[in-house]
């Protein structure tokens, strides 16, 4: 039994998550799911209440209701950052949280929410970059740098088209180069593992993106091409 009392959250004691996970089991509205997120995961940082409420978040997300993807949502978020001695500590509630995510990644949801379960599903692999770093495509774009001439370079990704441009792009303005997107049946590693569940889900606009974020973009600048991918990475 976990005695909460002895546990913290951002705003102190965790002795009042008793109540709040009682209020959830009973009425799991988005208001209280963010009372939760804002105790276990304050702007992206955990507690010592965080791990220790994994277990009431797989047992949530391990049921079909309106709690699932918020319960996979959360409990990605903090594992995404858990070291390897914390992720020891807590191996049989991630192993079941993966197993959970991988079931679900494979169903349809909205897609702007099934790119936060496959970056779930990534946090309870272990995977470092795509556990935190694919919000750009929820967003539908990435700003980087060019590795070559270390110009800002715009990337879409989305409704308003796959094309990089150099500088402040705005919406509306002229679509830059077109991208360069992978080969589906090219893609390795996690790239392959997120665009086949995508494809399998049928999630197509998120699938479409992920050849794109894995593909490759030029420079306008200084006409360097260069990995997407690579450069999320390197700017993680």
């Amino acid at each position: 039994m976990t005695d909460w009392s002895r546990l913290k959250h951002a705003y102190g004691s965790a002795q009042d998550l008793p109540v709040l996970f009682g209020r959830l089991e009973t009425e799991p509205t988005k208001d209280l799911w963010n009372d939760l997120w804002s105790r276990l995961c304050h702007q992206g940082s955990t507690y010592s209440a965080s791990f220790a409420a994994l277990t009431w978040l797989s047992d949530a997300a391990g049921h079909r209701g309106r709690s699932r993807d918020d319960a996979l949502l959360l409990a990605g978020a903090i594992v995404a950052g858990a070291d390897e001695e914390t992720r020891a500590r807590h191996a049989d509630e991630i192993e079941a949280l993966r197993l959970l995510a991988h079931q679900r990644v494979r169903e349809q949801a909205d897609p702007e929410v099934y790119v936060y379960l496959l970056q779930s599903a990534m946090a309870f692999e272990g995977v470092p970059v795509w556990s935190e770093c694919l919000e750009g495509l929820a967003d539908e774009e990435y700003e980087l740098a060019c590795p070559e001439c270390d110009m800002g370079v715009f990337i879409a990704i989305g409704k308003a088209g796959y094309f990089s441009a150099v500088g402040d792009y705005e919406p509306g303005d002229p679509p830059g180069t077109p991208l360069r997107p992978a080969l589906p049946e090219n893609l390795e590693g996690p790239a392959r593992q997120l665009h086949d569940a995508a494809f399998e889900a049928g999630a197509e606009r998120v699938a479409v993106g992920l050849t794109h974020l894995f593909g490759r973009a030029t420079c306008e600048e200084c006409g360097a091409e260069f990995s997407i991918a690579e450069q999320v990475a390197d700017q993680y």
